[in-house]
This record gives structure tokens, sequence and C-alpha cells, in this order.
């Protein structure tokens, strides 16, 4: 699909500019590819719009909801009510997991590309560019004159800072020239000492500057930045991967739950209502105090059932149908100190339905020995009425707010902006715009366009 294919390259832009920002060595194609990138990255943002209006226009995520699950009622009623057996494979939650997991890593991948963006430097400076132009080097050289000498005040050793007029030996004509050069060390500097600068052997009469390879390296290879800065931002990204895994993992785990094996089980129940939570409620200790849940009833007592369509509710209709609860009972069993605190479950209604979810371990081991084995799961018999995962979030083109889509824009306007040689105010100026319109893309009520923000689509 035309939205789908928009998105996966779209996440392919975003990450292609930091690596581009951070590892390439060219400043000028390196600016003419991130520009392209941030171009075409409007373009899917633009064509993704397109797309929803053709589709019908905007609509609040609420509003997707409750028409996605009001397939449970139509499916029961074609279904005739009739009890299904206990089926020995389930419709796979990979899409669900794959959503959250590039939504994830696009938000954590463009607010660190966005700072990365504001604490490089997009270009060589002018002096620095002729200087590599005409074979640059780094050389100590003799110190003829001192002045302007002066202490700074800074935490540690203060350095000296001066005006210095240092002799440049002439490779072709076999003489010296003399260069002005301003210097900061911390052992003051008399006429006679070496101190290091970068010059054009070759042509020494274009100037040079003070500095050894350590300073001036990073600048004269064409690096936005010194290694140290490309390494922290590399780690912070890499945090900010192991978050968004761990987001994962407790709203979704890492498995499919597609193939049933030996160590899950499942047992009838019904659905009874929707539930909330707070810290010793369903979702287990440290879970927010508004998180919603699913009450399924059994023969063994009641159990909360985790998932996303908690939060906006099932249709008064479906209370009461019976279901089948499956989960994994091995996951989180050993009651480690890293052990899981949440194991995949799904619903499986008798309408062919199936929800996807999570149940609390403690909960869950509630339940250890009852229910039924997936020993006796019987294979799909044909004919039978397919098994359909509900899920509400496959259908984002629908929820994605016009507020999203203004907000990815701006941001990627101001990376575009990043990209050019600006002033350090300026550029920290365009990075904050940048970061706070991504934070706000973060919130799902702007990403799922909720009603308390629903906006005039017409």
């Amino acid at each position: 699909m035309v939205e789908t294919l928009c998105a996966t390259l779209g996440f392919l832009v975003v990450t292609s500019v930091p690596a581009l920002w951070l590892f390439s060595r060219d400043p000028e194609s390196r600016r003419q590819a991130i520009l392209a990138a941030l171009g075409f990255a409007i373009v899917c943002v633009v064509v993704l719009v397109v797309c929803q209006r053709r589709a019908g226009g905007w609509r609040p995520f609420s509003e997707v909801a409750r028409e996605e699950t009001s397939k449970l009622i139509q499916g029961d009623r074609q279904r005739g009510g009739e009890s299904p057996e206990l089926p020995s494979t389930l419709p796979s939650r990979r899409c669900q997991q794959q959503r959250t997991l590039f939504w994830g890593l696009s938000l954590c991948t463009a607010i660190i590309g966005v700072v990365a963006l504001a604490a490089g430097t997009p270009q060589r400076s002018a002096l620095v560019q002729r200087l590599h132009d005409a074979g640059a080097e780094f050389s100590s050289v003799r110190v003829e004159k001192v002045s302007d000498v002066r202490q700074l005040s800074r935490s540690g050793k203060d350095p000296y800072v001066a005006t210095v007029v240092v002799q440049l030996p002439d490779a072709a004509a076999g003489e010296f020239v003399y260069a002005t050069v301003k210097t900061e060390t911390y052992d003051r500097l008399y006429a006679g000492d070496q101190v290091e600068v970068l010059y054009a052997p070759t042509q020494p009469r274009l100037g040079a500057i003070a500095g050894d390879e350590r300073k001036l390296g990073p600048e004269l290879r064409g690096e936005t930045m010194p290694a140290y800065l490309r390494w922290g931002c590399i780690v912070l990204w890499v945090l900010g991967a192991l978050s968004v895994l761990n987001v994962v993992s407790r709203k979704h785990g890492f498995r499919g739950f597609s193939r049933m094996g030996d160590g899950d089980r499942a047992v009838r129940g019904r659905y009874v209502r929707i539930g909330q939570y707070h810290h010793e409620g369903a979702g287990g200790e440290g879970e927010p105090r508004n998180g919603k849940y699913l009450e399924i009833h059994t023969d063994v007592g009641r159990i909360p059932f985790l998932a996303d369509v908690a939060d906006h509710g099932l249709p008064e209709d479906v209370l009461g149908h019976e279901v089948w609860l499956c989960w994994d009972a091995r996951r989180g069993s050993q009651g480690g100190r890293f052990s899981a605190e949440r194991t995949p479950a799904a619903l499986v209604f008798d309408s062919g339905w199936v929800i996807h979810g999570m149940l609390n371990v403690t909960k869950a081991a509630a339940f250890k020995g009852a229910g039924t084995s997936f020993e006796k799961a019987i294979p799909s018999v044909e004919g039978s009425p397919p098994l359909r995962v509900l899920d509400p979030r496959s259908n984002w083109l629908l929820s994605m707010s016009p507020l999203l889509s203004s907000l990815c824009v701006v941001a990627t306007v101001c990376a575009a902006l990043l990209v050019l040689d600006l002033d350090n105010m300026w550029r920290w100026v365009v990075a904050v715009v940048g970061l706070l319109c991504l934070i706000a893309a973060a919130n799902p009520h702007v990403s799922l366009a909720s009603d308390s923000v629903k906006l005039d689509s017409q």
C-alpha cells in the first residue's frame, strides 16, 4: 500500500540524515544529500495527507477504534453463536510490534538527529577551507613575537591567550613567511618557543591557525564534530533504542504469538467489563494510574487482560461473550530479578476475531495448571471462518491528525536549516523549535488525534 511504502521510506530517510551528518567527510556532498533526503521526507508527508483525503479524510482515533471493534458484533452474528474448538494457531502480532518499534525508533532517531545537527559544524571555516585546498599540514613553528597576553579565568588551570607572530617555512621558495595567530595555551609563550599551527607548506602566505590535530583535525577532515561528541550521540541513540525495545516488550512482547506450543495455555472465559487499575491492580506495581484493561471471568477466577483497545472500550453488545484466553505460561515464571513482568496473551472471540495483548505474570501465575494445553488444540478445519486480528491502530492513516503532519513538516524544515551555516545562537533557537515539534508529535493526543484535540479537517 502507498501509505506503508511512504512510512517505510520516511523511516529510512530519518535514519539516513544523522548517519550522513555524523560520518560523511565531504561537506558539500553531505549538505546536498541531507537536503535531498529532507525534501523527500516532506514529499512523503504530503503523499500521506493526500492518501488520507482520498480514504475519506481525517477522523478521531476513538471513532476509528469504535468502528473497528464493532466488527466483533458483526462477526458473531455471522457465526451464529457456535462455540469453536481451541485453535492451534493464531494470527501473528508482528505488525503491531513492528509499528510500535518503527514509530519509537523514528522519534528517537529524529530527536538525537536534531541535537547532533545543532551541536555540529556544517562546513569548514573559510580559512581552514583554503588551507585544506592548498594541502594543509600541522607543524611546530617558532614564535617570533608575543603580544596582548591575558589569562582566562576557568575552572582548573587557567589558560593564557595571546596574539602571536610565528615563522612559517615556505617549502617552495626555501624562505620564511611571518603570520599572526591567536593562541590558547596553559603555559605562557615567549619569543623563541614552539607552537603547533595548521598551515599550507606550499602556500604559507595564506596564513595559519594555532592548534593541533586534536583541536583542528575534525574540521580539517570535514567532520561535523569531534569523535567524543559523535560517540556521545551514538550512545544516546543506543539508550533511546533500548528504551523503545523496552516499550515493545511491555506492550507486545517479542514473540509473534502465532504458533502455539507446549508452554502455552488457554482457558475458556467471558468478557465482562472495562476495568481501571492502579499500582497494585491489573498492571502490577509501577504501572500508570490511568491504565485500563478488559476483565475476563473464568471458572478459576477473573483476570485483567491488558490491550490497547481497552483505552476506548468494546461495544456493550459484546459484554458476556465467551472467549478463549490464551497466554504464554513460561514467560516470567522463573521469578528471577530480571524476569519479565508481562507475558503475551490473546483473546479469541467466537466470532473469529483475535485481540492481542498482555497479562501480568503475577496475575497469570494464579492460573498455573488451569485451562487447556495446546497439545489438545485442533488445526484449522478447511471451510471454517479464518481468525482475524482486531487492530484499530492498523488504520493509523485515517487517525493521523493534521497537527501531526504540520509538526513533522516544521521539524523537517528546522533540520534543513541546521545543515546551513548559521550562527550558534540561531542554530540552537532552530534546534529547540524542532525538538519541541518532535516532543509534541510523540504525544499520543497529537499522533492519534484524540477527541480532545479534534481539528476541523474540512
